[in-house]
């Protein structure tokens, strides 16, 4: 399964939305789709430092997939 990450726009604001775990990106599009958010990539990594701040990297696609 994958982690995709998506994002809502309401009231002229964009906010982060909430993840779709999928087998495969055709999958998560059709979640997005039905649920009314935008696709926006997919997680990768997390990655925690010493000090315990963690960061996530994603794999971004060229465009938004509505």
């Amino acid at each position: 399964m994958k982690v995709f990450l998506t994002e809502l726009t309401m009231y002229g604001k964009t906010y982060a939305g909430p993840n779709i775990i999928a087998e495969n990106m055709d999958t998560a599009i059709k979640a997005a789709e039905q649920n009314g958010l935008e696709l926006v990539g997919e997680l990768d990594t997390i990655v925690v430092d010493d000090s315990g701040n963690s960061y996530h990297t994603e794999l971004s696609f060229e465009e938004t997939i509505h």
